[in-house]
């Protein structure tokens, strides 16, 4: 399905602030100490900045899987962004499926909260190369 530039830019600044509001509920559940739902939030904030990038570059994709494949092959590799974010957004994607999926997972504050300014950082890393 191919967008117009104008349907493009539409869906991008909507992604965006999806982005922004679902970070903002991130850290709301991790006051409420729902850190597995915050897990969740916290991956689709990143998510849905890097499909906002992707997006505004004409790269589309289906699958989350898709997603960090793309944002890797086109962002990491070309150093646009750094292997540590790449590791990030894997890191953030794994916690999303553990949380989501697995049993008797136990998903702590203290590494939620270590991850919420490195999220907030790559979120705004990829607004600039937007």
């Amino acid at each position: 399905m191919s967008m117009t530039a104008e349907e493009r830019k539409a869906i991008v600044s909507y992604r965006l602030e999806k982005a922004d509001s679902t970070f903002s509920d991130t850290q709301k559940l991790v006051e409420l100490g729902m850190c597995a739902t915050a897990a969740n939030r916290l991956y689709y904030s990143f998510y849905y900045a890097a499909s906002a990038l992707l997006i505004s570059k004409a790269l589309i994709t289906h699958t989350h899987a898709g997603l960090q494949t793309m944002m890797h092959l086109h962002f990491v590799k070309t150093q646009l962004l750094s292997y540590e974010e790449g590791a990030l957004m894997r890191r953030l994607f794994n916690l999303r499926q553990e949380s989501d999926y697995d049993d008797f997972i136990d998903i702590s504050e203290e590494e939620i909260r270590s991850l919420l300014p490195m999220t907030r950082n790559l979120i705004d890393k990829i607004k600039m190369l937007i």
